[in-house]
């Protein structure tokens, strides 16, 4: 009894470390960061910082249709399940019973005691009879309750919470992943979109030009080389033209897919592409480096694993440790259904001690395991705050690069575009021939391809950089 009561003032002791958040090691300020002010936008969806209403319904559209999403949302429903599941271990567990029996008991001697006492007709005199058979009927309940005196079951419950914490983690990274994937998507199909037009222009200048080497070579002023060459130039424009339909035809697809969730779907918000130069480069507000511990999914995910893993440490531990179990029945037995009754009661409570002994260094290799999770998960941490590190600074960096790259190309595209006006005008004076003026017209075309690719490498980039920074996905 004195044990018991040591036992039952020790309920509320739980086992193990407790979890404690770690400091992520960042930077105190972004080095790629530039000067400029960047303010937050009032946008609550991340992507409307780009300001394109194509790319909205797109998002709207892959809410209900993207299989990622729908999965994801379904772990969260498994997750919730798994949480309430281990809430409800620490609580007492009630099952009913019922029984009915047959029984036969072949020895003599022992049916023939039985047989006045379960009232059954005696036999011949003298002769013992082979058996005796009889029913018995029951019914009844038992309850049981094993008391969390080291804990064990709160560090259960703790684990679980984090876990499913975890996992909405994850459910966010995937959100986040998909959205990202679809905007890259987006804008990689307006790339193509913009330079199968490009495309369609050099084609026909490139015919042009052929047809006037092919006039001009039918009058023997042009050798046979230069016609080649120029038809190569002609069937090379029509093959890129050609791969970039394909191109953008696959992207379509693609969007398809990840917005409706069959590559067949139409999508009517594309049926007239916008200009790729007229969506809106965002300057994405940063904040300060400790900010991607709370906003990145992934970095939450693994420090809530961490707090789980923590956690398991105790339970293992609560394993050394005896277990008290509270058990109550009640059953109502009788030979006959008639006389189930409270007189037939039969009833027993009380409580069961459970000591580990022996078992062979088990619970010793089971916490020693625990605890090297814990580690692991501690190191994949850092891990991760690390590489979010590295990912944004690069991409600073890339911001920077591509930054400079277009507005030294958008220089470039000008100054060619005033020198074709010039020769425009050239051309309607006399002064230089159509062919010339359409071979220059060929180089405009290489410069708007090349500020295209530019423009669109900064918009991904700064797809990706919001979803490093762990930007609002809801």
């Amino acid at each position: 009894m004195i044990l018991f009561a040591v036992l039952f003032a020790m309920v509320g002791c739980a086992m193990g470390p407790d979890f404690v958040r770690p400091k992520p090691i960042l930077p105190d300020h972004w080095q790629n960061a530039d000067t400029v002010a960047r303010s937050q936008p009032s946008s609550a969806l991340w992507w409307g910082i780009f300001n394109d209403p194509v790319l909205n319904s797109l998002m709207h559209r892959a809410e209900t249709g993207n299989l990622d999403m729908v999965l994801a949302r379904e772990r969260i429903r498994a997750a919730r399940i798994q949480r309430r599941a281990a809430s409800a271990e620490s609580l007492p567990s009630l099952n009913g019973q019922a029984a009915y029996t047959h029984e036969r008991l072949a020895t003599a001697g022992v049916g023939q005691v039985l047989q006045p006492l379960l009232g059954l007709s005696p036999g011949m005199q003298g002769q013992e009879p082979e058996g005796v058979s009889y029913t018995n009927y029951s019914i009844g309940a038992v309850a049981s309750w094993e008391l969390d005196l080291w804990g064990r079951q709160r560090r259960l419950q703790e684990a679980a919470k984090a876990e499913f914490s975890a996992v909405q983690a994850d459910m966010d990274a995937m959100h986040l992943s998909t959205q990202a994937e679809i905007t890259r998507t987006y804008f990689q199909w307006l790339w193509v979109s913009d330079r199968l037009k490009q495309a369609e222009k050099k084609l026909e200048r490139a015919e042009n030009i052929l047809r006037i080497d092919q006039a001009v070579h039918a009058h023997g002023l042009l050798a046979s080389v230069d016609l080649g060459s120029q038809q190569a130039l002609y069937h090379e424009a029509q093959g890129e033209k050609e791969e970039l339909a394909l191109k953008q035809a696959s992207l379509h697809r693609a969007l398809a897919v990840l917005t409706t969730g069959r590559p067949d779907a139409e999508i009517p918000e594309l049926a007239k592409p916008a200009n790729l130069l007229d969506v809106k480069i965002p300057k994405i507000a940063l904040g300060i480096p400790s900010d991607i511990a709370r906003n990145r999914p992934d970095i939450r995910a693994a420090e809530a694993r961490l707090h789980a893993a923590t956690a398991t440490i105790g339970m293992a531990q609560a394993d050394f440790y005896p277990q008290i179990t509270l058990t109550g029945q009640i059953s109502l037995d009788a030979l006959t259904v008639a006389e189930l009754g409270w007189n037939a009661r039969n009833t027993s409570f009380g409580p069961t001690l459970s000591l580990p002994i022996f078992n062979g260094g088990r619970l010793s290799r089971q916490l020693e395991l625990r605890r090297s999770e814990q580690r692991s998960a501690g190191l994949f941490y850092q891990n991760v705050v690390l590489s979010a590190w590295i990912e944004i600074e690069n991409l600073l960096s890339y911001e920077k690069f591509f930054l400079s790259r277009y507005q030294s190309q958008l220089s470039l595209l000008k100054t060619g575009q005033a020198r074709i006006d010039a020769l425009g005008k050239q051309y309607q004076r006399g002064d230089i021939s159509q062919r010339e003026l359409l071979q220059a017209s060929l180089l405009e075309n290489a410069g708007e391809a090349n500020l295209a690719d530019t423009y669109v490498a900064f918009l991904i980039n700064a797809v990706n950089l919001n979803t490093a920074l762990g930007k609002n996905y809801l």
